[in-house]
């Protein structure tokens, strides 16, 4: 049997040109983006750089503080060292230490009437006397006093002689003379 003449042979699959300059897609790992140009190995990178940079400051901040307790513990010990060296004392009952009282005396003279004026805490208080006048403070009255002041009789003579003294726990501290009918003389008062 013959094969009849008008059969065509199939025909083979036509070819597509290959551009030489570009590379094929399944040259490269079938098909796959280079790893640097993922979105997801940048992130990884990032966050490596992150914990490399942190892992540096707190390294730097424990040593710091490492020698910090170090030095702490390199001046503690000559103290413990010179404690250990004294022999241990007995201890003794504590007594309570008993402030010493105050004590301030404020002296005034005037040859006719005069008048006193204490400062104390701000304000002042007015006493009239004739002759010698004296008041003492102790404790807490005695705080607050910053001065005071002696004056003669306005109505009196330019004769008129006046003086103030203060005392505190004996010592005299200060002391004025004053004369004539407005004269006045004012002491300080210590604060200790």
């Amino acid at each position: 049997m013959t094969a009849p003449n008008n059969v065509t042979p199939p025909t083979p699959p036509a070819q597509v040109p290959v551009d030489e300059g570009k590379p094929r897609r399944h040259d490269n790992k079938q098909g796959k983006k280079p790893l640097y140009k993922r979105w997801w190995f940048w992130l990884i990178v990032v966050l490596v750089v992150l914990g490399v940079v942190g892992s540096t400051q707190s390294g730097s901040d424990t040593a710091t503080s490492a020698s910090t307790e170090s030095s702490t513990s390199q001046t503690t010990t000559p103290e413990k060292s010179e404690k250990s060296e004294k022999p241990a004392e007995p201890a003794k009952p504590a007594e309570p230490a008993k402030p010493a009282e105050k004590t301030v005396e404020l002296q005034a003279t005037a040859t006719g009437n005069g008048t006193v004026m204490i400062y104390k805490d701000g304000s002042t208080s007015n006493e009239h006397f004739s002759g010698q006048w004296s008041k003492t403070y102790t404790g807490d009255e005695a705080k607050g006093l910053s001065m005071f002041s002696v004056s003669g009789d306005i109505m009196g003579g330019d004769d008129q002689q006046v003086s103030c003294k203060v005392i505190v726990n004996g010592q005299e501290k200060d002391s004025k003379n004053a004369s004539g009918s407005v004269g006045s003389a004012t002491c300080d008062i210590p604060w200790f």
